[in-house]
Formats: C-alpha cells, structure tokens, sequence
C-alpha cells in the first residue's frame, strides 16, 4: 500500500505537468481537440508504465494489482472530474475510464511477465 500512495503522489505531479502544458498549448492557439487528445495518451501511457512498475513489483496476480493501481488513479480523475466537469457522467468519459482501467491492467499483468526471475 505504501508504494501505491508513492506511486499516486507521482501521478499527482503528473496531472499538474500535463495540466500545465495543455495550459500552454490553449494559450499557443493549439486546437483544443489536439490537447484533448494528448491529454488521453499521455494519461494512456502513464496508467501503462505505473502499471508495468506495479507488476515488477508483484509476486502473482498482475490483473488485480494493476486494478487497484488503476482504480487509485482512477479516483484522481473522477476527483477532478467532479470539480470541473459540467455533465459528469456520459457514455464518453465512461469509455475512457474503461480504456484507462484496461491500460493499467495490461501494463501490470506485462510487468509481472517481464519480471527478472534471476534476480532473487
């Protein structure tokens, strides 16, 4: 439990950085689809590399650890969402959250595959 509230801390500062940029880029004149869009594959990636670093640090069960993992982060986001979002809930942010969840699973179940058996 102690490495997941490390790991959200990370996140946190992750969603401040990409809060920042995208900041930038409206304020450039960049189109608001395209930071939408950047919004959703670099929280995409992240979600996939905590989960990854979740499942190195497992010993079985990736798909539950990457589902606690992704569930934490999760919470951020609807957290967020509550705050800022006029209309919470649509089939839209519920695919995202699906597609994120699957992100975070995969990227632990791969993790515990890719883990050093030697190094023990």
């Amino acid at each position: 439990m102690k490495y997941l509230l490390k790991t959200l801390g990370y996140y946190a500062i992750f969603i401040i950085l990409i809060t920042f940029i995208c900041s930038l880029l409206n304020l450039i004149g960049v189109n608001s689809t395209i930071t939408n869009l950047l919004i959703f594959i670099f929280n995409l990636l992240a979600f996939f590399i905590f989960g990854f670093k979740n499942g190195k640090k497992v010993n079985s069960k990736g798909y539950i650890a990457g589902l606690k993992m992704s569930g934490l982060f999760l919470l951020v986001l609807v957290i967020i969402n509550l705050f800022t979002a006029k209309n919470f809930f649509n089939i839209t942010t519920i695919v995202y959250y699906i597609i994120l969840i699957l992100a975070g699973t995969a990227g632990s179940m791969m993790g515990i595959n890719k883990k050093d058996t030697n190094a023990q």
